[in-house]
């Protein structure tokens, strides 16, 4: 097994987006693979969903998603007091800026020392110690 790293939501919907970027598909073959073990926070499955959702329907939705548990290692992880004490601190920081699913997979990447792999652009200009990378599309 390769790194570890954290993904957030955008980068599961573009996963199954139209014109999925090139570098989204290459990420997900190492997760694939094996080569980069990827941890997703249980809460950002559900926001997918909705995303995923409201682009293809709600079969989609539910299609696209229990392929996507069964065919990627992915490794879901749970709140826990800790992080969800973590979450709420910097939603009290950032209130305007982040949403409640960013603060939880932000903590959890800070926490670990993971890389977040992430679709959002101004998470860069608020934390300088956390490893990112950034996708457009």
């Amino acid at each position: 097994m390769g790194k570890t790293i954290c993904l957030d939501t955008g980068m599961i919907t573009l996963l199954y987006s139209k014109d999925t970027p090139q570098s989204i598909m290459q990420l997900f073959k190492n997760i694939k693979e094996e080569k980069i073990e990827a941890h997703v926070l249980s809460p950002l499955i559900a926001e997918s969903f909705f995303h995923i959702c409201k682009l293809s329907g709600k079969v989609a939705a539910e299609t696209i998603l229990a392929t996507f548990l069964n065919t990627f290692p992915i490794k879901l992880v749970n709140l826990n007091q800790s992080l969800i004490i973590k979450a709420g601190l910097l939603k009290c920081q950032y209130t305007k800026i982040l949403s409640y699913n960013d603060c939880f997979a932000i903590a959890y990447a800070l926490n670990k020392k993971l890389t977040f792999h992430t679709t959002e652009k101004n998470i860069g200009k608020i934390f300088s110690t956390l490893k990112l990378k950034t996708y457009t599309f």
